[in-house]
């Protein structure tokens, strides 16, 4: 067997148990569309506060964010999960969603808690807190680099909570910005060669 043949072999071997052990259909243009859809919804929110809006359209608007993130997301990994010829139902996607939710989730409620009192300063943070919480401990069974993604989050909602005024601002850069920036770095590393 001659050098180039191992080598093929091992790398071939290296994919399969990549394939097995992660959670690989994720998509850059998941990230890109997810940080298309919060700013045209940060856009919305801006319009309906400049008019004195109830917290129940801006809730709204956040709802039709995150649902349209979603199905997309779910779309396009269906998408890739055929392309690539990973199972997208297996016990590895439940583990997989199970670990991006339960932060979410938790998220979600203690917001939801925050709104209930009328203590809306901090929600955009909390936002950005529980996502990076969720990108973080996702990362351990999808591609290692969400974690840095995490990390921008936990950062971004850091510095927010100490800055009164400016939540949308820091909202439509994470989930604006930082989403589109990383789509694209995930593109150029991942799918443009496949």
């Amino acid at each position: 067997m001659n050098k180039d043949k191992a080598l093929e072999s091992v790398n071939e071997i290296k994919e399969l148990m990549e394939k097995s052990s992660k959670f690989i259909s994720l998509s850059g243009m998941t990230a890109v569309m997810a940080g298309a859809y919060s700013l045209v919804g940060a856009y919305v929110a801006s319009r309906f506060m400049s008019s004195e809006a109830s917290p129940k359209e801006l809730i709204t608007v956040a709802s039709l964010v995150l649902l349209a993130s979603v199905v997309t997301a779910c779309v396009l990994s269906w998408y890739k999960s055929k392309k690539t010829g990973q199972k997208l139902f297996s016990r590895l996607t439940y583990r997989t969603a199970w670990n991006f939710s339960l932060p979410l989730l938790i998220g979600g409620l203690f917001c939801i808690a925050l709104l209930l009192h009328g203590n809306y300063g901090l929600i955009s943070s909390v936002m950005l807190l529980f996502y990076g919480l969720s990108l973080v401990n996702v990362s351990k069974f999808t591609y290692s680099n969400v974690a840095w993604l995490g990390y921008a989050f936990l950062c971004l909602g850091v510095t927010d909570c100490f800055f009164e005024g400016h939540a949308l601002m820091f909202w439509t850069i994470g989930f604006g910005g930082f989403h589109i920036l990383y789509g694209i770095l995930f593109y150029l590393q991942y799918e443009r060669s496949r």
